[in-house]
């Protein structure tokens, strides 16, 4: 069977057009033709079969298509104790660093093109990042997004960057183990995640420690580098043992 024209595909197609409206609540149909890199009459033909199944609806004023009821549906189906126990696991760990740093302490989980913060330890000082809960955060900046984007297919990856120059950098975050931001959501802010992995190496989300340039270039970076990849390590095996 040709790929091209094969059930799977189709679904592959719908899945890439339904990812468009994590960036975006409405869209219009060159845009999702642009954004999927398929043709408006292809878009066009699998929004139909979306519209009707209620998984996107279209407002025939201004021609825009958003996501439909359906999706609404599903998305309280998902068992938010997943998301509770990983928090759980993760939350003393996330205390220990930021009693000893007081810096902000993050975790995330990657959806879609996006992070999403399901967990924080907020620093006690005036001048630091604040990022709340149930906040989404564009997965291309910041340490975070490194991690997920390290841990991607490079397929996935392109679709998102685009970029096949940036394949040895992700390569060496797997390596070392960490991913380090300089400046690249705010100026001035340092950022600095590690992976929580299954036991069987599968990305499951990443912590990150972050607050300013001047409190993380110095002599403290590279103890807070060896204290975040134990973290890590150690919340991976706390997991590991939990799901047992």
């Amino acid at each position: 069977m040709d790929r091209k024209s094969s059930p799977t595909r189709s679904v592959e197609r719908a899945l890439d057009i339904l990812e468009c409206f994590l960036d975006k609540d409405e869209m219009i149909l060159l845009e999702i033709s642009e954004k999927t890199g398929l043709s408006c009459s292809t878009v066009l033909r699998i929004l139909s079969a979306l519209q009707e199944y209620d998984f996107v609806s279209r407002n025939p004023q201004n021609k825009t298509y958003r996501l439909g009821n359906k999706i609404a549906w599903l998305a309280d189906r998902i068992p938010r104790e997943s998301y509770d126990e990983l928090k759980k696991t993760a939350y003393p760990f996330m205390v220990e660093l930021n009693e000893k740093y007081n810096e902000d302490v993050h975790l995330f989980i990657s959806q879609g093109n996006t992070k999403l913060c399901i967990e924080s330890v907020d620093s006690s000082r005036e001048l630091r990042q604040i990022i709340t809960v149930g906040s989404r955060h564009d997965i291309v900046r910041g340490a975070a997004g490194k991690i997920i984007l390290a841990f991607m297919n490079e397929n996935d990856r392109r679709k998102i960057l685009n970029d096949a120059d940036r394949k040895p950098e992700y390569e060496q975050i797997l390596r070392q183990g960490y991913a380090i931001s300089r400046g690249e959501r705010e100026e001035g802010l340092f950022g600095l995640a590690v992976p929580v992995v299954d036991a069987q190496g599968k990305l499951l989300a990443t912590v990150s420690i972050s607050g300013p340039s001047v409190r993380f270039e110095n002599s403290t970076l590279d103890e807070k580098i060896q204290d975040m990849c134990r973290i890590g390590q150690e919340i991976s095996e706390a997991w590991s043992k939990r799901t047992r």
